[in-house]
This record gives C-alpha cells, structure tokens and sequence, in this order.
C-alpha cells in the first residue's frame, strides 16, 4: 500500500444515492469493521491522510480530483456540525455497478441503480463512476459530498436516531450548489397546497415522483431554516451537541430553539409566506420564476463560497508557512473555482427505498 502527502436542468448529477445502513435506533459506539472483499485486477489501494482509497489505477486523474477535495470537504463539514468528527474513511471507487457492488462489504450489496453508497456506522463509501442504466458519468464530487454529509452526521451524533428529513435534509444542503430544481418543486407545492407534513415525513417517506420530490426539497429547505442566521447556527451546533449527548430529536430541539416539532414545522410554513410574498407571480410565466428563483438561491450560494474561500485561506497560510521554514518562495494562491456541474437529478436509496433528489 503506497502513502501519499495532503493534497490541499438535470442530466449531471443522474443518480446519487445513500445508504445510511445504521438502524433507527443505532447505538453510540463505534459499529465493527466491515467485511470487505479485496480490490479488483487493475485496481489500486492508497491511503491518503485518514482515507483509504481503492480506485481503477486507469481512472486515476479523476479520482486524484477527488482526492484532492475530500480534506476540506470534511473540514466544512465538521465546521458546519460545530463538533470533532472522526475522519477516519475508507472510500471505494468503481469504474460501474457491477465492479462497484464486488467492492461492498459482504452482504450489504448496494441497490442495482445506485452510483453512491454510504454504510455510515464503517464509515465505508461506495462510489461508481457509471451509472446504472444510462452509463453516463455522474457528478462525483457532489455524490461524493452527499455521502460525506451522512457519515458525518451519523458520527456528529455518535450514531443516536435522527428524523429521516433532517438525515436528507443535512446531506442535500450540504452537497448541491445548483437548488433551482428544488425551489421549483417547492414553491409549486406551497403554491397548489400539495407540501407533505413533517410528521408524514417521519412515518413514511414517499416513493412516488411528484412526492419524492417535494419531500427532499421540503426536508433541505426546513434545514436551512434552522440554519438561517449567525444565531440559528448556534443553535443548530446546540442541536447536534445535545443529540450527541443522547438526547432525543425533539427534546433537543426544544432545547437548541425552544420549538417543538410541531412549532417547527409551523415556524417554516409561515417564513415561506413571508420569504415568498410573490408566489403568485412566480407561476405566471416561466421568465419571471427563474428571474425570482435566482433571487431564493444567490444568497445561499454566497454563502457556500464564502466556505470554500475560508478553507482555501487556511490552506494557504499553512503552504506558506512551510515553505518559509524551508525557505522556498510561496507559490500563488489558487483561485477559486466552481467544479460543481450545472444541472442533475440525485436519487438516494435509505433503508431499502430509493428517492428521486431533484
């Protein structure tokens, strides 16, 4: 095994998927390694920092992309969830489905369309670089993310239940950039009184398409509710520690914002009739709901650039830092760029039911 240094519309993204394999009423300590067949002919082994990394020694360039993001991707993460999170990973990567279901761990095959997995209690990710059926290339870097985000959280609180909104709710606004598809959905179901209650949301989660998607996009914007303001996020990281320390869901949540679920649910309801005071204008033609769209979702991509900024700050510091030990001149600052593809349909598979993400 080879060591290697620190690397500081909807047709992109297809078919993303998670797998969150822990029970509702997962136990806090560490879950047993896995079981996991030995890599492939042609395949690689490498561990990077805390990650162990199998990957088609043929792909290598685009899983070097990958590679050189996860770092910072968990570091935001962590930040994002205001507690240490253990960074140890093991992340597969397959050329398609059917190498990439010989690399999971035995017994717990992914589903046959799935192009991300993540069993969160191993700490194991799954990804293919096909997706099923279409065999076009997914977006990696958001797959990557999704699955990230649900490891993360499941770690953040030492493996305690969390609703299956909130779960999908922390990894969608944690891992797309590109929201206009999910502001549709949800503004149509304010607009024609069709969104589903949180409650139905904890009971069933639905699988049929029109459903599916207002319950995602329902689910990722009461997430940011929460975490609206410098203050919300506060709360949200008094959320997570008091999860973590055991509490229950719904008393943490009393706790970290003074709602119940149900004051929750009411408190998001009446912020999306004041955030959009022109929903009726918005379905009057397709122009002036882009035009207003765009609006909903600047600010939140500011904000997502602002943390990809702060991290690329630090990592700057830290080359320069070394190199003026070595005394080797610093190089120039990388500029930021935004590698996230423009459009695309996620789909996650949870606890057997697959879910269409757009």
């Amino acid at each position: 095994m080879k060591s290697r240094p620190h690397l500081a519309s909807f047709r992109a993204l297809l078919c993303a998927f998670a797998v969150t394999a822990a029970s509702a009423g997962a136990l806090a300590q560490q879950a047993p390694a896995p079981s996991l067949p030995s890599p492939l002919d042609g395949y690689a082994t490498e561990r990077v920092g805390a990650v162990t990394w199998t990957f088609p020694e043929s792909e290598r360039s685009r899983v070097d992309a990958l590679i050189d993001g996860v770092e910072s991707h968990w570091a935001e993460l962590a930040d994002n969830f205001g507690v240490p999170i253990d960074d140890q990973l093991i992340i597969r990567v397959a050329r398609n489905p059917r190498e990439m279901r010989a690399m999971a761990p035995y017994g717990h095959p992914p589903p046959d369309y799935a192009t991300g997995v993540a069993y969160s209690q191993w700490g194991v990710i799954l990804l293919t670089m096909s997706a099923p059926e279409t065999w076009q290339p997914p977006d990696l870097e958001v797959v990557l993310v999704h699955e990230l985000s649900h490891v993360a959280l499941h770690r953040a609180v030492l493996g305690h239940s969390v609703p299956r909104w909130f779960n999908e709710g922390v990894a969608i606004h944690q891992s797309e950039v590109r929201l206009l598809p999910r502001m549709e959905s949800l503004l149509r179901a304010a607009a024609q009184r069709s969104m589903l209650r949180l409650s139905e949301l904890d009971d069933r989660f639905p699988t049929r398409p029109h459903e599916v998607n207002v319950a995602y996009a329902q689910s990722a914007d009461v997430v940011g509710f929460l975490r609206r303001t410098d203050n919300d996020e506060r709360r949200f990281h008094r959320l997570i520690q008091s999860m973590r320390e055991g509490e229950t869901f719904d008393t943490a949540l009393a706790s970290a914002y003074g709602w119940t679920r149900i004051g929750l649910e009411r408190e998001w309801r009446e912020s999306l009739r004041t955030r959009y005071r022109i929903l009726p204008a918005l379905f009057a033609g397709s122009t002036i709901w882009v035009a207003a769209a765009f609006l909903v979702v600047f600010a939140y991509r500011r904000r997502r650039r602002y943390h990809h900024a702060k991290l690329q700050q630090m990592a700057y510091r830290e080359e320069l830092e070394a190199l003026r030990l070595t005394s080797e001149p610093p190089p120039a600052p990388i500029a930021s760029t935004d590698m996230t593809a423009d459009t695309g349909i996620p789909i996650v598979e949870h606890d057997g039911e697959s879910h269409t993400l757009h």
